[in-house]
């Protein structure tokens, strides 16, 4: 796999784990466990971001680091 595939591939993993995460906490109705299915869902919005920003600098032509 090339860099962007992977990382292309990442970013679909972690918007679909964010996703999940949305989904599950929108039907839990125990409070503290909805918190933390949030708390995660945000976790992986910030995943999500590094990564864009990962590929944008790949695409841009400068190293990913």
């Amino acid at each position: 796999m090339t860099p962007g595939e992977i990382l292309r591939t990442a970013l679909e993993k972690e918007i679909e784990a964010r996703d999940f995460y949305g989904d599950l906490a929108n039907r839990c109705s125990v409070d503290f466990l909805k918190e933390m299915l949030i708390m995660l869902q945000n976790e992986e919005g910030k995943h999500i971001a590094i990564i864009r920003k990962m590929l944008a600098k790949l695409n841009s032509g400068q190293s990913p680091t």
